[in-house]
């Protein structure tokens, strides 16, 4: 199979990097489409990718230095080693346990045309090139990195396992390029590498063909009725995301009013009952914290051991923050 690479450097030509991106849905992108993306809902990718909403993201601190680091990150992942002592040695020796190779613009793969790829590295079997003439070789390729640098407030995160919107792109790369294997290397504060093995999945492989192959036939079929886009916008989902964008697109009410159908009061009457359950669940979940801050007193820890704790701890405000740690 023959992998085509769109030479386009995004140092250097930064329009052209981004202009491109209206052609598909970037490996990046999947997790939003997926609706597993907490910044940024689908609809609202939806519309930039019909032309409706700017697709250029001004660069912030973060993704600058994100930038920045990819190339260190990706220097000292070659050296990394579990154990930190031994970690530092192979830097210091010039010792390298992995290989990496750069691919400058993105990869197609002529069976997902939709879909395109720029993976941080590609990990390979020994030294070498891969691209020959705007083809990819992968004759040596065992593998795809990606890099991510997180601070330690958002590593909070990541607690629970990597971000399932990081795991969707890594999969996409696996996908495109006939990959069983990939990593995810993220430094954290500037300090602290980790490297994550992650395993190819045929199930949210098929997932992901069939959620980004619906979502650009409805992107094609807006184009191709733009006065109607709004028929084939992805349906609503539960993100966060999705809500902030019908916020701010309608953000100013019109005094009119709406016949509503049966299949809107069914919803209605859903959204009531959920909400009435919330609210009980949120007043007996008080009501239990309450129980436990006033047998702690001026404790700030419940200790029980292996099964986790209970802290209400005074921060630097001088508030004192109640947090269950219990394992469930």
């Amino acid at each position: 199979m023959g992998y085509q690479i769109i030479d386009i450097n995004k140092e250097t030509h930064y329009e052209d990097w981004v202009n491109y991106r209206s052609s598909g849905i970037g490996a990046s992108e999947v997790g939003t489409v997926m609706g597993l993306n907490p910044w940024k809902s689908s609809v609202e990718l939806f519309y930039q990718k019909i032309g409706q909403l700017p697709s250029k993201i001004d660069e912030n601190v973060a993704m600058f230095m994100g930038t920045r680091l990819e190339p260190v990150v990706a220097n000292l992942w070659e050296h990394y080693d579990n154990d930190e002592a031994q970690f530092i040695e192979n830097y210091n020796t010039g010792r390298k346990t992995r290989i990496g190779g750069e691919v400058t613009g993105y990869i197609l793969n002529e069976k997902y045309p939709h879909l395109f790829l720029s993976p941080d590295r590609l990990i390979l079997s020994k030294k070498g090139r891969v691209v020959f003439r705007n083809k990819l070789s992968m004759k040596n390729v065992t593998g795809v990195l990606e890099i991510k640098t997180i601070s330690g407030f958002a590593s909070k995160q990541w607690e629970g396992g990597i971000p399932p919107s990081y795991v969707c792109q890594l999969t996409t790369y696996m996908l495109g390029l006939g990959l069983e294997y990939g990593e995810i290397a993220f430094l954290e504060d500037g300090r602290k590498l980790t490297v994550v093995p992650v395993q190819y999945s045929e199930s949210l492989g098929s997932q992901i063909i069939e959620k980004t192959t619906e979502f650009w036939e409805r992107v094609v079929a807006a184009r191709a009725d733009m006065e109607n886009a709004h028929l084939y916008e992805p349906e609503p989902d539960g993100t966060k995301a999705y809500s902030d964008f019908l916020n701010k697109k309608y953000s100013q009410s019109e005094s009119n009013t709406i016949q509503g159908s049966d299949d809107l009061y069914l919803r209605a009457m859903n959204h009531k009952q959920i909400s009435e359950e919330i609210k009980n669940k949120e007043d007996e979940a008080r009501e239990i914290s309450n129980y436990l801050k006033n047998e702690m007193k001026d404790f700030d820890t419940i200790a029980f051991g292996e099964k986790g704790k209970v802290t209400w701890k005074t921060d630097s405000r001088g508030y004192r923050t109640f947090k269950n740690g219990i394992k469930l």
